[in-house]
């Protein structure tokens, strides 16, 4: 019968051992899974999981903000141009030919002479020109 005899252990590479690049050799070798993991390595682990969690959340919370600024940048497009289709009827509505157009239906006719302006008489005092308005 033979002899039993251990092998000799692999050397490593030369990785440094501490705590980052444990951690993440046995991310990456599946250890951490397999129960292997300290406590240390499961925060490590969870921290990870809650900064996935949150950069997937902020990307959905950007495209959300994005599809309604370009909503709103539509909405405030129709606004405009409601706004300006309606000034323009307006100020076709209230030119002074279409007004006497549309008045003289209602029996309203437009007057020959221009008006005239009315100068008040400065000797008059303004008891006089008070009982001169009730006359």
């Amino acid at each position: 019968m033979k002899a039993n005899h251990f092998r000799e252990k692999k050397k490593s590479i030369g990785i440094p051992a501490n705590g980052f690049t444990r951690v993440l050799s046995g991310l990456l070798d599946g250890s951490v899974f397999s129960g292997g993991a300290n406590p240390s390595s499961m925060r490590f682990i969870l921290f990870l999981s809650a900064m996935a969690l949150f950069l997937i959340f902020n990307t959905y919370y950007a495209e959300r903000k994005v599809r309604e600024a370009e909503q709103l940048r539509h909405e405030m497009t129709e606004l405009r141009i409601r706004y300006i289709q309606t000034r323009s009827a307006y100020m076709s509505l209230t030119r002074q030919s279409e007004m006497a157009r549309r008045l003289k239906a209602e029996g309203f006719v437009e007057p020959v002479e221009p008006p005239r302006q009315i100068i008040p008489d400065k000797r008059r005092t303004f008891r006089d020109r008070l009982l001169g308005w009730i006359r």
